[in-house]
């Protein structure tokens, strides 16, 4: 066996419904009973399933014979061609012994993926560094998908490691991929470099570079839709985005919260079709990278604005599979998301972020 992918709605999150999607991973994996094992097991649930999350993890175990059993609630789903965010659903991958990472090295056109949950920012900080720029290209040299799976309004949502419930702050799993590709959509313009406030008065930006705020920052004289502007405040481990209020006629930009003299700030909009644009940039890279050939899976992690659930007119997430109609496609929708490279995070979470891996099975 290689590896399975089911996922499937229900109109009730019970543990008999879990019970099933995960047999039905088992059985389509075709499991020859003396010669096949699972050693890595991906499951995913919208946050109906979080009161039972712990039962349905022990069960995943009990049915694969594997303890590598991770993943947790998230806000969506993607599987099978569909976004699932409103009505329960739960989606079971089971990988076979070709996906494990080997002791004894990694062969060179294979690679560890590395997929990685966590609660909130500050955790990245603490525990990796962050890139001093962001790459230029939508080819972004890395080896982990990395997603904050909290939801809406900050809810905490259940995370699962080793099949138990994790308390970690960091909870993540590894992959052995055969010739991994991993792509970036933004999903932001940014409209200038990022220039040192000069004066500010409580929620007002007065003067960026000692000039006008809205000269300096190239604001635009209406707000963008169907997300208005944002600003964004650079920080030594990060950064942080406010809303632009207002803009006025002045040149003076009115925030939803202060900002403070000195302080690194550019502005952004969101961009609904960058997808569009984006994928016209992937498409000649990935064809030759996969020989004119479909890459067999792709793992998706996106922000929570770049899905469906949040802008039922913006169809990124179906651009992306119209593009790639033969890959098998496994995809959690959290608050934001964002790309490592070892012990650096080279693009920094954001929730317009979409981050994909592109890849082959490994089967021997």
């Amino acid at each position: 066996m290689s590896h399975a992918i089911c996922v499937q709605i229900f109109e009730e999150a019970t543990l008999d419904n879990a019970q099933r999607v995960i047999e039905d991973a088992v059985q389509k994996a075709g499991l020859r009973r003396h010669s096949d094992y699972i050693s890595r097991v991906v499951l995913l649930c919208t946050p109906h399933f979080a009161p039972i999350l712990q039962e349905i993890a022990q069960h995943c175990v009990g049915k694969t014979k594997c303890m590598n059993v991770w993943g947790g609630c998230a806000s969506g789903l993607l599987g099978e061609g569909q976004v699932f965010s409103n009505e329960p659903a739960i989606l079971v991958a089971v990988f076979g012994k070709e996906f494990e990472v080997r002791q004894e090295g990694i062969p060179t056109d294979h690679a560890a993926l590395t997929l990685c949950m966590v609660e909130h920012e500050q955790v990245l900080s603490d525990h990796w560094e962050i890139a001093e720029c962001e790459p230029d290209s939508s080819i972004v040299a890395a080896d982990t998908l990395g997603l904050l799976s909290y939801g809406a309004n900050y809810a905490k949502m259940p995370r699962v490691e080793h099949g138990r419930i994790s308390g970690e702050a960091i909870c993540s799993t590894e992959l052995l991929v055969l010739n991994p590709l991993l792509l970036n959509s933004e999903g932001l313009t940014f409209l200038s470099p990022a220039k040192e406030v000069s004066e500010c008065n409580g929620l007002f930006l007065i003067q960026v570079a000692e000039e006008k705020a809205a000269v300096a920052l190239k604001c635009p004289s209406e707000q963008p839709r169907p997300v208005g502007l944002r600003l964004q405040v650079v920080h030594e481990k990060g950064e942080s985005w406010i809303p632009v209020m207002e803009i006025h006629a002045d040149g003076t930009l009115g925030l939803a919260a202060p900002v403070l003299k000195g302080q690194m700030v550019r502005l952004a909009h969101r961009t609904p079709k960058a997808i569009d644009r984006e994928i016209k940039q992937w498409m000649p890279a990935v064809n030759k990278h996969f020989d004119q050939n479909a890459p067999q899976i792709g793992i998706l992690f996106a922000g929570f604005e770049r899905s469906q659930m949040c802008h039922a007119d913006d169809n990124d997430i179906a651009t992306v599979l119209n593009h790639f109609p033969e890959t098998e496609w496994i995809g959690v929708f959290g608050q934001a998301a964002w790309l490592n490279n070892g012990d650096t995070v080279v693009t920094p979470p954001r929730n317009n972020r979409l981050s994909l891996c592109l890849f082959n099975s490994p089967q021997v």
